[in-house]
């Protein structure tokens, strides 16, 4: 959305996160479209953080996946993003990995990574412990299966 006051395109989005919220399926058809504004370099941190939040609970199309994961593991990286983006971000890496299970210990150390920031948010730590276990756990699960066989 193109406009000069920043709160249009704030308020679209938070209205897009809450529609979702309540009626999922009204939103899905146009998850494309939200992954589309995601690339965009210049987007604001409103609509990053709103996208995200959308983009936790979808199940991203298996053609956008690979280049999802890229971005939002630079937003991940990234110190300077909004505490609720890299905390998005997190879940969004972790459910992706769900499909490409040896991403996994990449995630493990990028979560440990942010973990060791010296600035590292409450939010981002909480969000990031929680991914890690989970990661940890899989990991573990993974390794028991091939030890089998």
């Amino acid at each position: 959305m193109e406009t000069k006051d920043y709160r249009v395109p704030q308020r679209a989005a938070h209205t897009v996160s809450m529609s979702f919220d309540k009626h999922p399926e009204l939103i899905t058809p146009y998850i494309n479209q939200l992954i589309e504004h995601l690339y965009k370099t210049d987007l604001r941190s409103s609509l990053k953080r709103n996208i995200l939040r959308i983009l936790q609970f979808c199940e991203i199309p298996e053609e956008e996946r690979g280049g999802v994961y890229d971005r939002v593991f630079g937003l991940l990286m990234n110190p300077a993003e909004d505490i609720a983006v890299r905390a998005f971000a997190a879940t969004v890496l972790y459910n992706i990995t769900e499909y490409y299970p040896e991403l996994k210990p990449e995630l493990k150390s990028a979560v440990e990574f942010v973990l060791e920031e010296p600035g590292c948010s409450p939010g981002v730590r909480s969000r990031g412990k929680k991914v890690w276990t989970n990661l940890q756990k899989d990991l573990s699960e993974i390794e028991k299966i091939s030890e089998k066989n």
